[in-house]
């Protein structure tokens, strides 16, 4: 017989022995963890200029996923910028590239008051 809830542990279970966390706290957490760029912070871990991160963007719309939102200032969703890049701009070593920027940039852009100061 079908055990749902056995079925959905079992996922779970493969889930984190491949790397993946449940989602905890709040937007505020999201941004606070690198999960919201600037469009400038997107382009540099791409390793692309501005315009490409809104063409990109505007691709994305077209496909019905938007790879983020525009209030004061663009913002870029981190998740959606890495499946974007990985599924249409390069596959998955592009998405490596670009985590591994993030990575090793985003403690200098968490701590920043300006972009500018920290990406040259």
């Amino acid at each position: 017989m079908f055990d749902r809830n056995r079925i959905i542990e079992m996922h779970l279970q493969i889930l984190a022995e491949l790397g993946w966390q449940l989602p905890t706290g709040d937007v505020i957490d999201e941004i606070a963890n690198g999960g919201v760029l600037l469009v400038r912070q997107a382009a540099y871990i791409c390793d692309v200029s501005d315009e490409t991160i809104y063409r990109w963007n505007k691709d994305a719309t077209d496909k019905g996923q938007p790879l983020g939102c525009k209030g004061a200032t663009w913002l870029i969703g981190t998740a959606r910028l890495l499946n974007y890049l990985e599924r249409h701009q390069g596959g998955r070593p592009e998405r490596v590239k670009a985590e591994n920027r993030l990575k090793q940039h985003w403690p200098i852009w968490s701590q920043a008051r300006e972009l500018s100061r920290a990406v040259h």
